[in-house]
């Protein structure tokens, strides 16, 4: 089973539609999310059909903004759990039993949401023991090496960001094929480019699914480029989980003045510790 999470900014595009059509063709979606639609329910049921999903849900934009939207065929047996301007929550059942969850997540891009929006993970984290993945576009950054271009980060957005992760128990799924989602000013000196679209998952949806594979797909239109999550459920429940240094912790000295005392390397353990 996979995933294909999207900000299309916007559906009205005919050339948006035709390479979504070409999305789903060449990647077999079982399921299909996008934000920032920038439609109503009625045209999404149109592009249901067009798209030739068996199922869809969405909700509406805000004003000339926002919008989410997924499409699944039936052979997944999905229920809604919850739904916002920022997110949809899927329960995934087996034998008609819920057995895990899938959070397509969209955050708005002004700073001055962000405590909302983490406060926001916070509370889907504690909505469900479920074994958890969300995915989407978070507007947000987890380290330094996360952008590419003028003016960092702030440092402060950056461990709010990686505080609500930590405190909702999600670990990240590793990218391939790329390291940045977005970018804006292509071809000048101003050109950015910024990892925003990502997915974290819990522990127990690690063991149920340890050798899932996400990547990224280059697509002509949006500043955005899609993230292709595959599902792969197996008996192995072993994975290498990839440590950032960030060079800011190079100003911490009780890291090192821990090492001193020990009189050992100071070494770095899994994020799974036994």
């Amino acid at each position: 089973m996979n995933c294909l999470g999207w900000n299309c900014r916007g559906l009205e595009n005919s050339r948006t539609v035709r390479v979504l059509n070409d999305l789903i063709r060449d990647t077999n979606l079982d399921i299909l999310f996008l934000s920032e639609t920038i439609l109503v329910a009625n045209k999404i049921e149109k592009l249901r059909v067009k798209f030739k999903y068996v199922h869809c849900f969405s909700v509406d934009r805000a004003g000339r903004s926002g919008g989410l939207a997924v499409f699944w065929h039936s052979i997944v047996d999905v229920s809604i759990d919850s739904y916002s301007q920022n997110h949809i929550d899927l329960v995934f059942n087996e034998n008609g039993v819920a057995s895990w969850r899938l959070t397509l997540y969209y955050n708005y891009p002004e700073r001055i949401r962000r405590r909302k929006a983490w406060d926001m993970i916070r509370r889907l984290s504690n909505a469900s023991s479920l074994p958890w993945c969300i995915l989407g576009d978070f507007n947000d950054l987890l380290y330094s090496s996360d952008k590419q271009g003028v003016h960092p980060h702030p440092g402060s957005l950056m461990e709010g960001f990686r505080k609500a992760l930590e405190e909702s128990m999600l670990y990240e799924i590793d990218l391939e094929c790329g390291s940045f989602t977005w970018e804006k000013g292509r071809g000048s000196n101003d050109r950015v480019q910024e990892r925003l679209d990502r997915s974290f998952a819990t522990r127990e949806w690690w063991l149920k699914f340890p050798l899932c594979n996400l990547s990224v797909i280059t697509v002509p239109v949006s500043d955005h480029k899609p993230i292709f999550l595959e599902f792969r459920e197996t008996k192995i429940t072993k994975r290498k989980f990839r440590f950032k240094f960030e060079n800011t912790w190079l100003k911490d000295l009780s890291l090192f003045e821990m090492s001193q005392t020990s009189g050992k390397r100071f070494t770095v353990q899994t994020l799974f510790p036994n």
